[in-house]
C-alpha cells in the first residue's frame, strides 16, 4: 500500500511508484519480485515468522563492527520506515549516518546523488581504513 499511497510511510519518493516501476503491475508481473524460488527460500527472505531477515534483531548484534548507514531520502524499495529502526537498533557505537536527499533506490538518471553516495562511502571506508589514500 506505501507505493500507492505517499502518506503511507512518506518519504521524498514518487507517488504510485517503486523501484520496480508502476507497483500494480510489478506486483502482478510474472517476472516480478520473489517469483521464481524455492518454498525454503521463499520462507527465508519472506515469511514474517521463518525468516532470519530480523533487521532490528540483528542490527542489535552489531557491538564492535563499524557501520556506515546511507538512508536514500526517496527510496522507492525500501521503507522510509526502516532506515530509523535499524539506526536505533545498532548496538555498535562506531555508526555513521548520511541522508541523501532525493535519492532513489538505484540512483537512476541522478548521477549528483549517486556521486555523494560513492564520495561517501570511500570516505568512510579510507577513515576506517578499509582503502589506502
Amino acid at each position: 500500500m506505501r507505493w500507492l499511497d505517499p502518506r503511507v510511510d512518506p518519504n521524498g519518493r514518487r507517488p504510485g511508484w517503486c523501484y520496480l516501476g508502476d507497483p500494480r503491475t510489478a506486483n502482478n508481473s510474472p517476472a516480478g519480485l520473489a517469483r521464481y524460488s524455492s518454498l525454503r527460500s521463499w520462507l527465508s527472505q519472506w515469511s514474517y515468522d521463518m525468516s532470519s531477515a530480523k533487521g532490528p534483531k540483528n542490527a542489535a548484534r552489531i557491538r564492535r563492527t563499524p557501520v556506515l548507514q546511507v538512508e536514500n531520502q526517496a527510496d522507492d524499495a525500501v521503507p522510509a520506515s526502516h532506515n530509523p529502526t535499524i539506526r536505533a537498533a545498532l548496538a555498535t557505537p562506531d555508526k555513521e549516518y548520511i541522508r541523501i536527499e532525493g535519492a532513489t533506490h538505484y540512483y537512476q538518471n541522478q548521477p549528483s546523488e549517486l556521486h555523494q553516495c560513492i564520495t561517501a562511502v570511500l570516505d568512510w571506508s579510507r577513515r576506517k581504513g578499509l582503502l589506502a589514500d
